[in-house]
């Protein structure tokens, strides 16, 4: 996602956080959110990422071997997206805050420069023919102390907003959660759980661009997804939250992610606490879309 233009009108200055300048600008950040409650965040890997555990199964079709994907259940989806964030060594977190109005805070958004700063990283860098950065990386862990510190999470003040869905926010739950919890929480009822819990109010643009509404109503970005790019997304959903009925717009919407699971389950909608009729409403929709 392309760094927003601040209030008068100019491209936010991008930041660039490493190890020696963390402690400064998370400082920097830590008393924003009050005045600026609305995070945008993506994730972008530095490096490719290492191959999965499963990513298929071979075929031997027209006198030639193939790899097929694997038809996978919900929770073999959760499971793969933890794979594969976790296979991501080196990575870079963007962050900005806005207001209401659609101002960046201090007219900057920071990009982090994560990774764990092990000798063995620079090796890997070097197999990989990459030069290692002059700097060293932080770590994850670091920005989510942070974050958690200045109440940016679990707070229901404080807007949450991705364009990559369950791939950022599989990134940052990584920064709050030891490796060795964030194995053991990897299904994708307890993803979408701790994923609520901590970004209570989280939206994916993608799926406000593409989704119809539990009433069967167009997307409520959907103008916006067909002006194209992040940009004109994040455009309408800030000029969307100004609207007086953007809650109940939003009924359905919130902590829905693309990338563990496109439809919506039982199990995840009574996480939106709805009640029978929104329910069974909610599966005529996906089961006439499957039809389709």
């Amino acid at each position: 996602m392309s760094p927003p233009a601040h209030a008068a009108g100019e491209q936010a200055r991008v930041v660039d956080v490493w190890a020696d300048n963390e402690e400064e600008e998370l400082a920097r950040i830590s008393g924003l959110f009050a005045d600026f409650p609305i995070a945008v965040v993506a994730t972008y890997q530095d490096l490719p990422g290492r191959p999965l555990r499963r990513t298929g199964h071979l075929e031997f079709r027209d006198d030639v071997y193939r790899v097929v994907q694997s038809r996978r259940n919900l929770n073999d989806q959760c499971e793969v997206l933890h794979d594969r964030t976790r296979a991501v060594r080196f990575f870079q977190l963007v962050l900005a805050l806005l207001d209401r109005d659609g101002r960046v805070a201090t007219g900057r958004v920071w990009r982090f420069h994560v990774g764990a700063p092990l000798p063995a990283d620079d090796r890997l860098l070097l197999e990989l023919g990459v030069e290692p950065p002059a700097r060293r990386r932080l770590r994850r862990d670091h920005i989510g102390k942070a974050l958690v510190k200045c109440r940016a999470v679990r707070n229901n003040a404080v807007t949450w907003v991705t364009c990559d869905g369950a791939d950022d926010v599989c990134h940052l739950l990584n920064c709050f959660y030891p490796p060795g919890v964030v194995r053991d929480v990897y299904d994708r009822v307890n993803f979408v759980r701790n994923s609520r819990s901590s970004f209570p109010r989280l939206y994916d643009l993608r799926f406000l661009a593409e989704w119809r509404t539990l009433a069967g109503e167009e997307p409520p970005l959907a103008a916006a997804g067909a002006a194209g790019g992040p940009a004109a997304l994040l455009r309408g959903f800030l000029a969307l939250i100004k609207e007086p009925t953007f809650e109940e717009q939003m009924e359905g919407y919130n902590g829905i992610l693309y990338g563990v699971g496109h439809l919506d389950t039982p199990d995840v909608v009574n996480l939106h606490k709805v009640n029978s009729e929104e329910l069974q409403t909610r599966i005529r929709l996906q089961f006439g879309a499957c039809k389709k």
